[in-house]
């Protein structure tokens, strides 16, 4: 399936989605806690991830005017917030940042007098927000719409100062590029499944005929660039919970599984892996976020169980 098109498909679900918003936020606590974080020193997985849509009636301007550092509060923002993070100790460092795919603004007001707004300070339209002494209790994060509507959007939270702003220090982990041969086999990476979007809505059947399920996040958890055609490849994932995995290539490449490892696991194998990208998600069969090590390996004696 055109991937164009796919893409169509979920903008529509997004402003269907946002007509019943309120109605979610009044009646889904379990999903609104899991949009919320509480963080310590330490936390892992680093970055933490979550992911809603931003926008809403409020003009962040007329709520918040300017922030502690004179920067001016922008975008169109709900009247409550997206995301609470409640930090149990203080924090040196923090650094929140958002990926999105529209212009959206990001604000945290927390403790006191604390507030800091960014628009686009992070990469093209995306937002960062880094700041040392965070002391102990409740911010309010709120993600806009730079000019209205709603928009699907990735927040991360790092407690990590290395590496360029808006970008998390895991994301060259998280994506590989890879010839026959690498090394090491199999290639392994940790990260959190889940998200706002369903598959099934932008990615419907694959090309097996198989049903790709579960929530996913709006764009995808790893980027597997293959320099070189593979006459083999199989990929699987081992979490704390219920799983998918979707692997979204070039042309009409796209395989989706639920439950086909070990367990709630997930396994995909295949021969003749066109070179190209390949968009990986790993989705939450339900709306919970998981923790999950995905591994890759050109290598049939490798694999679960075997």
């Amino acid at each position: 399936m055109n991937n164009t098109i796919r893409r169509g498909h979920f903008r529509a679900f997004a402003f269907i989605s946002a007509g019943l918003t309120a109605g979610l936020l009044a009646s889904g606590y379990a999903y609104a806690q899991e949009r919320n974080l509480t963080l310590s020193p330490g936390f892992m997985p680093d970055p933490m991830q979550r992911t809603f849509v931003s926008g809403g009636g409020q003009e962040a301007s007329q709520m918040f005017g300017l922030d502690m550092q004179g920067t001016a509060c922008s975008g169109s923002i709900s009247q409550t917030p997206d995301h609470v993070m409640t930090l149990t100790d203080g924090f040196d460092f923090l650094r929140v940042w958002n990926q999105s795919d529209a212009d959206t603004t990001l604000i945290i007001d927390g403790p006191g007098r604390f507030l800091l707004c960014d628009d686009d300070g992070g990469s093209g339209l995306n937002e960062s927000i880094e700041h040392s002494n965070w002391r102990a209790g409740e911010y309010r994060i709120y993600v806009g719409s730079y000019s209205g509507g709603v928009h699907s959007y990735d927040l991360f939270v790092s407690e990590l100062s290395g590496g360029t702003a808006g970008n998390s220090d895991t994301t060259e982990s998280r994506h590989l590029s890879i010839a026959p041969g690498f090394t090491p086999d199999p290639w392994r990476v940790s990260f959190v499944s889940g998200g706002a979007q369903n598959a099934s809505s932008m990615f419907e059947t694959d090309m097996r005929g198989n049903h790709c399920r579960g929530n996913i996040a709006s764009t995808p958890d790893h980027e597997m660039r293959l320099d070189a055609p593979f006459s083999y490849l199989q990929l699987w994932t081992q979490a704390d919970g219920d799983t998918t995995l979707i692997v979204d290539g070039p042309g009409k490449f796209l395989l989706c599984d639920d439950d086909g490892g070990n367990g709630l696991n997930e396994h995909i194998e295949h021969a003749n892996w066109p070179a190209g990208d390949y968009r990986i998600y790993v989705g939450s069969y339900s709306d919970s976020y998981l923790n999950y090590q995905l591994s890759i390996s050109e290598l049939r004696s490798n694999g679960p169980g075997r």
